[in-house]
C-alpha cells in the first residue's frame, strides 16, 4: 500500500517535505539540547569548585585531623554538638550550604589506603553519618586526592550528579582529607529533556497545518487514495477491535490464574490449624490406643471430629467466597418478605442463644414491605452475622449473669429496607471495623482470623448494590446494610 501511495508525484513531494523537515527540526533539537548540557555543567562545575576551594581554605586541617584520630570508630559522632571542634566543622559547612543554597549537603572525607575506601567524616547535615564508608567513589576522587578537581557528569545508583572537591590541610601543608559537595544534575536533564521534546510537538503542529492546506488543495488528485485510505481504516478498526478481544481473553485468563493462585494460597493459610488439630488428636489416638481410656478416647474422637467439621466449614466458605469475589454468581432476584425470612432465622438460633444465655430480639412485623433480592443469599447473610453476633457476644455491663443481648431492627429508608443486627460486645475501635470484612484479619487480642463469615456477606451484599457498615459504641456492635424495595 505504501509503495502504491508513494507511486504519484504529490504523493512523494508531500512525504519528503514532510520528513525533510522532521528531520531537521529532530536534529536542531538534539544539537540545542546537548548545548545547553554542556553550558549547565560547566557552569555548575565551576561555580561547585569555587564553593570547594573556599571551604577548603575555611576549615582547619589540623582540627579536622584531631577529630578523625580522636574518634576512630563508625558511628563515634552521633550529634552534631557532642564534640566541639567537629561541631566547628559542621557550622562552617552549614553555614555555606545554606549561603550557597546547596541542594545536597556538603561534606568531609578521608582516604583510608590500606582498605582503599572513603570515610565520611563532617557533614552540613542535621545528623551526621560519621566514618561511614563510601565504597562507589569515582576514580578521579582517589587520582586528585591531594589536588583537588571537578568530576563531570557520572551516574551512580542515586541518579546523575555534578562534583567538585578540594584538598584539606594542616598546618605543615599535608592533605588530611577533602571537602566535596555535589550537584544533581536529574532535575535539568529532565527539564531540558522536556523543553526539546516541547519544541519538537511546537514544530510538528506547526507543520501540521501546513500540510493540511497541501492536501486541501490536492483534494481532487487525493480522492482515490481517500478511499483506499477509508478501507485501511476499517481494517484498522478491525483490528484494534481484535486486539481489544484478545487482550480481553488474557486479561479474563489472567484473573482465573490469579484466583487458582490465591486459592491455593487462601486453603494454605486457612486450613493449616484445624487440619494440625485432626492430625494431632488422631496420632495420638493412633498411638496411645493400647493404654487409652474410653473416656478418653471418646474426647479425643468428639474433638476429631469437631475439628473435622470445622475444616469442612472453612473449606465450602473459601470456595464460596472465591465464587464471590470472581464474580462468577448470578443473582436470582425475587420478591419475598423479609420479616418471614428473619423469624426463621431467629428460630433456628433460639436454641443456641438460650444455651448461652443470649437474649434475641427483632421489631418485625406483617406489614414489613417485601424486597427483591436472591433469597437464598441473603439468607446466608443473615446467618453469618448471627453466627458473627453469637460467637463475639459479651455480658451487657460485664455482668455474666445478665447474659449477652441481640438485637434486630428492621426500617424503612426510601428506595431500600435497612436491616440492623447488633450484640453486645467489646467496644472496638472505629479504626478497626473497616477490617472485620477482611477475609484474613486478625484482632490483636485474638489467635485466630474472624473467619470468612463477615467477607463472604460483605460480598453478598455488595452484589446487590449495597454495603455492610459496622458500628462499635456503648458496648453495642452493630452490623446495618440495605435491601431494594419491592414495588
Amino acid at each position: 500500500m505504501a509503495f502504491k501511495y508513494l507511486k504519484k508525484p504529490t504523493n512523494r513531494i508531500l512525504v519528503l517535505v514532510l520528513v525533510g523537515y522532521l528531520l531537521i527540526t529532530a536534529y536542531f533539537t538534539v544539537w540545542n539540547y546537548r548545548r545547553q548540557s554542556e553550558q549547565y555543567e560547566e557552569r555548575s562545575l565551576f561555580r561547585l569548585e569555587g564553593i570547594a576551594n573556599s571551604l577548603a581554605l575555611q576549615i582547619n586541617g589540623d582540627v579536622h585531623q584531631q577529630v578523625s584520630v580522636r574518634y576512630g570508630s563508625k558511628d563515634a559522632v552521633l550529634f552534631n554538638t557532642q564534640d566541639t571542634d567537629y561541631f566547628q566543622i559542621h557550622y562552617i559547612l552549614r553555614r555555606n550550604y545554606e549561603a550557597n543554597m546547596l541542594e545536597t549537603p556538603a561534606y568531609t572525607m578521608i582516604l583510608d589506603s590500606t582498605k582503599h575506601i572513603f570515610e565520611f567524616i563532617a557533614t552540613s547535615n542535621d545528623a551526621p553519618y560519621f566514618r561511614h564508608s563510601y565504597n562507589s567513589f569515582h576514580p578521579i576522587l582517589q587520582e586528585r586526592y591531594t589536588e583537588g578537581g571537578k568530576i563531570p557528569m557520572y551516574t551512580d545508583q542515586f541518579g546523575m550528579w555534578l562534583t567538585a572537591f578540594a584538598p584539606i590541610r594542616d598546618s605543615r601543608g599535608n592533605t588530611v582529607a577533602i571537602v566535596m559537595v555535589d550537584e544533581r544534575f536529574d532535575a535539568f536533564t529532565i527539564k531540558a529533556r522536556y523543553a526539546a521534546l516541547r519544541n519538537l510537538v511546537i514544530a510538528i503542529c506547526l507543520i501540521l497545518p501546513v500540510i493540511f492546506l497541501l492536501i486541501l488543495g490536492l483534494r481532487r488528485l487525493l480522492f482515490r487514495e481517500e478511499r483506499m485510505k477509508k478501507r485501511l481504516e476499517d481494517a484498522y478498526d478491525m483490528n484494534i477491535k481484535i486486539s481489544e478481544e484478545l487482550a480481553e481473553s488474557n486479561d479474563k485468563l489472567k484473573e482465573i490464574d490469579t484466583l487458582r493462585r490465591e486459592m491455593i494460597a487462601n486453603i494454605s493459610h486457612d486450613l493449616r490449624t484445624p487440619l494440625t488439630n485432626l492430625s494431632g488428636y488422631l496420632e495420638t489416638l493412633y498411638l496411645r490406643r493400647h493404654n487409652i481410656t474410653i473416656d478418653e478416647q471418646e474426647r479425643f474422637l468428639t474433638i476429631a471430629q469437631s475439628e473435622s467439621a470445622r475444616l469442612k466449614k472453612m473449606i465450602e466458605d473459601l470456595f464460596e467466597l472465591s465464587k464471590l469475589e470472581s464474580n462468577a454468581t448470578n443473582l436470582t432476584l425475587e420478591a419475598f418478605p423479609i420479616a418471614e425470612l428473619l423469624q426463621d432465622v431467629i428460630a433456628k438460633y433460639a436454641v443456641i442463644c438460650e444455651t448461652k444465655n443470649i437474649q434475641i430480639s427483632a421489631n418485625l412485623s406483617e406489614s414489613t414491605p417485601w424486597v427483591k433480592a436472591d433469597l437464598k443469599l441473603i439468607d446466608r447473610v443473615f446467618q453469618n452475622l448471627l453466627d458473627n453476633a453469637v460467637r463475639h457476644n459479651a455480658p451487657l455491663d460485664n455482668n455474666e449473669k445478665v447474659g449477652g443481648r441481640i438485637k434486630l431492627y428492621i426500617q424503612i429508608i426510601e428506595p431500600k429496607l435497612v436491616v440492623r443486627i447488633s450484640n453486645t460486645s467489646k467496644t472496638i475501635d472505629p479504626s478497626v471495623l473497616p477490617l472485620l470484612f477482611d477475609r484474613y484479619f486478625k484482632t490483636s487480642t485474638s489467635e485466630h482470623s474472624t473467619g470468612l463469615g463477615l467477607a463472604i456477606a460483605q460480598k453478598i451484599v455488595n452484589l446487590h448494590g449495597c454495603e455492610i457498615v459496622a458500628s462499635s459504641e456503648n458496648g453495642w456492635t452493630g452490623f446495618e446494610f440495605g435491601l431494594p424495595l419491592y414495588k
